[in-house]
């Protein structure tokens, strides 16, 4: 009797044990299928904030090649691009789509440093220099200048130097890369440059860096409708506060070389330097940055930075980045 008894206790603890197990396995099981369905909802939740973000650049494409070619300035439909999002928002079943068109012209191309004539590699590092000086970022002259150089010596096709560097500083660096003799692809290629600091592009709580005032590919035109006060002030030293302020109150410039209303400073007056300034300038744009934000209920968000080139009012895109 005493053996059967035992025997029964030692089946009651067995099938303790197999409830216990079978309990282990069936909250494991419930806490991963949970993950996953948690994994599943936060993936869809995020190529959906991506599509809402895509329908924003398709948007911006679609606004360009409306656009008016005659002239660009931020009064246009396409700087009112913000409260376009902000309409269409309205229509997206709880996503919001937010985002701003920017022309790449209003920002100084660092590749235009390399220059088409030495006259106007001269008048380019002058005024890469005194971009500098505008935005009070703290670097000598020296340093700028050999900035400059640094700069030139990255886009040339050469593998000459004498103020800037090549392919023997660089694989002096930890980790080693090439110097890369060819235009820039964006702005923040910059950061490889010999002699460029972060704090030189993205700013400081003392000044503000040159992140939003350069770019690339524009080929070296400035659209005076909407260059940065910044940039204005970068072309001369002629171009004071109270000039560059001028300006921005006499846009939008409908064609080129008709700025008479400019207060302060003769772009017609002759001299080499004014000649140059008026070639460089324009009043409409073939390149855009799109900015865009798409964001689901659930707080999925996702950014596209997006570059489009406008040919013959038909926008392609040669940039394309999610972050």
């Amino acid at each position: 009797m005493k053996i059967l008894c035992d025997r029964k206790g030692v089946v009651l603890i067995l099938v303790l044990a197999m409830v216990a197990m079978f309990t282990a396995m069936i909250v494991t099981f419930s806490a991963d299928e949970s993950l996953d369905i948690e994994l599943a909802y936060n993936f869809r939740d995020s190529v959906q904030a991506q599509f809402v973000a895509r329908s924003g650049v398709e948007a911006a494409m679609a606004i360009l090649a409306e656009d008016d070619p005659g002239h660009d300035s931020v009064d246009e439909q396409w700087g009112r691009f913000p409260e376009y999002a902000a309409g269409a928002s309205q229509y997206l079943d709880g996503a919001v789509l937010s985002g701003i068109i920017t022309d790449e012209a209003s920002r100084f191309d660092l590749n235009s440093l390399a220059g088409t004539s030495e006259q106007d590699r001269e008048f380019r590092i002058e005024q890469f220099k005194r971009l500098f000086r505008v935005l009070r970022i703290d670097i000598t002259e020296d340093e700028s200048n050999d900035l400059a150089h640094a700069v030139i010596d990255w886009i040339d096709s050469d593998s000459e130097t004498e103020l800037g560097a090549e392919d023997e500083y660089y694989q002096s660096l930890q980790p080693p890369y090439h110097c890369k003799n060819a235009p820039m692809d964006s702005a923040e290629e910059i950061l490889l440059v010999r002699g460029m600091k972060p704090e030189y592009f993205f700013g400081t709580e003392n000044y503000e860096g040159i992140r939003n005032h350069v770019t690339t590919g524009t080929g070296g035109k400035v659209n005076i409708n909407t260059a940065t006060e910044a940039v204005l002030m970068s072309l001369s030293d002629q171009i004071s506060e109270s000039v560059a302020a001028s300006i921005v109150e006499c846009r939008p410039f409908l064609s080129a070389g008709d700025y008479g209303c400019i207060r302060g400073f003769d772009l017609s007056d002759g001299s080499g330097e004014t000649t140059w300034i008026r070639g460089l300038l324009d009043v409409k744009s073939t390149r855009f940055c799109v900015d865009i934000r798409g964001s689901t209920p659930s707080g999925a968000q996702v950014n596209v930075r997006s570059v489009l080139e406008r040919i013959n009012n038909r926008p392609r895109i040669v940039y394309y980045r999610i972050y």
